[in-house]
């Protein structure tokens, strides 16, 4: 199955030269261009790292609230200005998506409340009345359409193993549905899904690179692997402070 794309890059031209964020992230100082080729793309680092500034700028140029929901969700809830839009320009392939959505944890309070007051009709029950696994669930399984493109950031907060493995199946149903992913994750267990192009972003930059290159992957083997020594070492070293 040849699977339809709608975001092909977002080149990055800096023309400012700053210590002020988001200007200061490591991951920018050699920041080109971010190739997006395949139905899911995902986006894994360590905190204040600059996934979520790049992925809120991705929802931005696609016309999403950087907040989360729809184009329609025009919430705040507060005021910002985002400089690094101005540096960045976004190719698309010749296809149009029918649907898009931005489901950002950070701010998913907010959004459910937004949903609640302009579109209750939507859910059968308010998603402030379901757990965070089963209203996440609810948001794709309904408002995800297909023939969309779709930011994910950090959908993994909150979810069981079950609940995150149920996840990827509703992705895959979308992905066959001519759907596009981009997926900030700190999450070991998304990386498997099948075919996926991983962004690795370090104090290095940003690079491609394999699951199993991946530092969260090699920390949790590590885990797996030598889980004894592990613990009896961080437990050391806490009494040692």
């Amino acid at each position: 199955m040849n699977n339809i794309l709608y975001l092909k890059q977002v080149i990055y031209e800096n023309t400012q030269i700053s210590e002020e964020f988001p200007f200061n992230l490591p991951t920018l100082r050699s920041l080109n261009e971010l190739v997006f080729d395949t139905p899911v793309t995902f986006f894994i680092g360590e905190n204040g790292i600059g996934k979520s500034t790049i992925i809120e700028t991705i929802a931005a140029l696609m016309g999403l609230n950087m907040e989360g929901g729809s184009k329609n969700n025009l919430f705040s809830s507060y005021q910002e200005s985002y400089p690094l839009l101005e540096m960045c320009r976004p190719v698309r392939y010749p296809n149009h998506q029918k649907d898009s959505y931005f489901y950002r944890a950070e701010s998913y309070f907010n959004l459910m409340t937004d949903i609640e007051e302009n579109v209750p009709e939507l859910f059968d029950k308010s998603l402030h009345h379901y757990s965070r696994g089963e209203s996440l669930s609810k948001l794709v399984s309904t408002r995800f359409f297909g023939n969309g493109f779709y930011i994910l950031d950090e959908p993994e907060t909150g979810l069981s193993l079950s609940t995150q493995l149920s996840l990827m199946l509703m992705i895959e149903g979308l992905v066959q549905k001519n759907s596009q992913f981009i997926i900030a994750t700190h999450s070991p267990i998304l990386l498997f899904f099948p075919d996926a192009k991983i962004y690795e972003f370090s104090d290095s930059g940003i690079c491609e690179t394999k699951r199993e290159e991946t530092k969260v992957y090699q920390e949790w083997k590590m885990i797996f692997d030598r889980e004894e020594a592990f613990f009896d070492l961080l437990f050391q070293e806490e009494k040692n402070i």
